[in-house]
């Protein structure tokens, strides 16, 4: 089991050195043993390998001093970024109000709304940190974003709006 772990870079330069033959003949048993499983490398079955010519060349190996523990890598997690403080103040004034009305939504509905929300509310922080700031632009994403709430009353649904235009608007000073 431990042959299957792979080798550092430092064993590994150490295993590729010369081989220790104390004589020609052995060199070239070594070589002769190799080389018939290298014919075989273009059959569809595969290359043929003599196990016993590869065990006994693991016994001319030297063992390592120390054994070697497999390197473990931390899994990678995706870090989402920081949102802008401005960003996360208007989300939070779009979402005031409307916990109700998005519980009633289905899981579909709540996902499209959400993302819908995120979109606007990066349109709406772009137009507040313009030179000009144009409200009617405002009034109308949060207008357009909050339509998507079925059944909504349509009183209800512009008195909202002008209210959450007028809190994004302070946020400006």
């Amino acid at each position: 089991m431990a042959d299957l772990i792979p080798k550092p870079p430092e064993t590994i330069s150490a295993s590729v050195e010369q081989p220790s033959a104390e004589t020609p003949k052995e060199l070239g048993a070594m070589i002769e043993t190799v080389e018939p499983a290298a014919e075989n490398i273009g059959s569809p079955e595969g290359p043929k390998v003599d196990l016993e010519s590869v065990d006994a060349v693991r016994e001319e190996e030297p063992a390592a001093e120390e054994p070697v523990a497999p390197v473990r890598r931390a899994p990678v997690r995706a870090v989402a970024p920081a949102k802008d403080p401005t960003l996360q103040k208007i989300e939070n004034i779009m979402g005031e109000d409307l916990t109700d009305a998005f519980l009633k939504l289905s899981p579909e509905k709540q996902q499209q709304f959400k993302e819908k929300g995120e979109e606007t509310a990066s349109k709406i922080r772009q137009l507040v940190e313009s030179a000009k700031v144009n409200t009617k632009k405002i009034f109308d994403l949060i207008r357009k974003w909050m339509k998507m709430i079925p059944g909504i009353n349509r009183f209800f649904l512009e008195q909202e709006a002008k209210i959450k235009t007028d809190k994004i608007l302070n946020l400006r000073q």
